[in-house]
């Protein structure tokens, strides 16, 4: 008798087992889903983890494909992959914005070294003859140029915008480097004369 009660007590311990894994897993889900969209809300992870935060909806919606087949262990089993790939958003976008910080200050400090570089060679332009540079007041005004949209580089980091510093950035050292340019051609054909 002993034996049948133990056989019994084990047997409903089982079906207890297996009745709670044949739910699906609602409740872990919805805390899951809840911390996507918490960290969704979070402008910084938006603007700069969009693809992790993209991984996370994915490898929840693959929960959800779980939870429709009725794999519920396996359901079970994703959603603190499913969690943590979310959480590690909010690290990642803070990552990725400050390595956007370094980047637009190295290239604003490339485009005034450009700057710098251009405004020397303006008196080596030569002004007669050939290779002769025509309109010096114009490269005057590009160099002029690229200093307001240095200014303007920096005016963005400070307000945080990153990606339009470095923009700003790169078309300052452009306007530098193509008055450089200009100049070294025009030396160039004097030289061969």
């Amino acid at each position: 008798m002993r034996r049948y009660l133990s056989a019994l007590l084990v047997a409903g311990v089982t079906m207890m087992a297996l009745s709670g894994c044949a739910k699906p897993p609602t409740e872990e889900m919805n805390v899951a889903q809840a911390v996507i969209d918490s960290v969704a809300a979070l402008p910084d992870v938006t603007t700069w983890a969009s693809g992790e935060l993209q991984a996370a909806r994915n490898a929840m919606a693959g929960v959800r494909q779980m939870v429709t087949e009725k794999n519920y262990e396996g359901a079970r089993a994703a959603l603190p992959g499913v969690t943590s790939t979310a959480r590690a958003t909010v690290g990642a976008a803070a990552s990725a914005k400050e390595a956007a910080r370094v980047t637009a200050d190295q290239i604003i400090k490339s485009a005034e070294a450009a700057i710098v570089e251009a405004g020397e060679k303006i008196p080596k332009a030569p002004r007669w003859g050939k290779g002769a540079i025509r309109d010096i007041s114009a490269l005057k005004a590009d160099i002029e140029a690229a200093k307001t949209e240095v200014a303007a580089a920096k005016d963005a980091v400070t307000a945080i915008d990153y990606l339009s510093a470095q923009a700003k950035g790169r078309a300052a050292m452009s306007k530098a480097q193509a008055v450089t340019a200009a100049i070294d051609k025009a030396l160039e054909m004097r030289k061969r004369k």
